[in-house]
């Protein structure tokens, strides 16, 4: 039982050693921004947006890729390039519509400033 107890400790030190990389390696959200993914189902169809704000003028490149698996198949979505983006406003950044029984999995990241921000979470606007 000690053994197993050690190892769990190890790999929760691991993970948070981890995690810190990972908060160095992108963007926060003090830095002003709200970026995420959007969803919303009508007709059997599932739409999957990435979405970003920010309380000032912003331009950089963006990246949104959609794996999706399901009853119909599977399928694999990338897209991305340039954006600019206008204070308080949201503005899309990348759309793909699956069937809404899928199991899905997005990877949205923006790159301005010299910063990667990862917006693969829920997206909320900002007030």
């Amino acid at each position: 039982m000690l053994h197993s107890t050690a190892q769990l400790g190890l790999i929760a030190l691991l993970a948070l050693g981890g995690a810190g990389m990972a908060a160095n390696a992108y963007g926060t959200a003090a830095d002003g921004l709200a970026c995420g993914v959007s969803t919303s189902n009508a007709n059997g169809m599932l739409s999957v947006e990435g979405v970003l704000q920010s309380p000032e003028a912003l331009t950089g490149d963006y990246r949104f890729a959609l794996k999706s698996q399901g009853a119909g198949g599977s399928s694999n979505i990338n897209q991305g390039g340039q954006f600019s983006a206008t204070p308080g406003m949201p503005v899309s950044l990348g759309k793909v519509s699956v069937n809404a029984g899928a199991n899905i999995e997005v990877d949205f990241t923006i790159t301005t400033g010299g910063k990667k921000y990862d917006c693969s979470q829920q997206f909320a606007t900002q007030t």
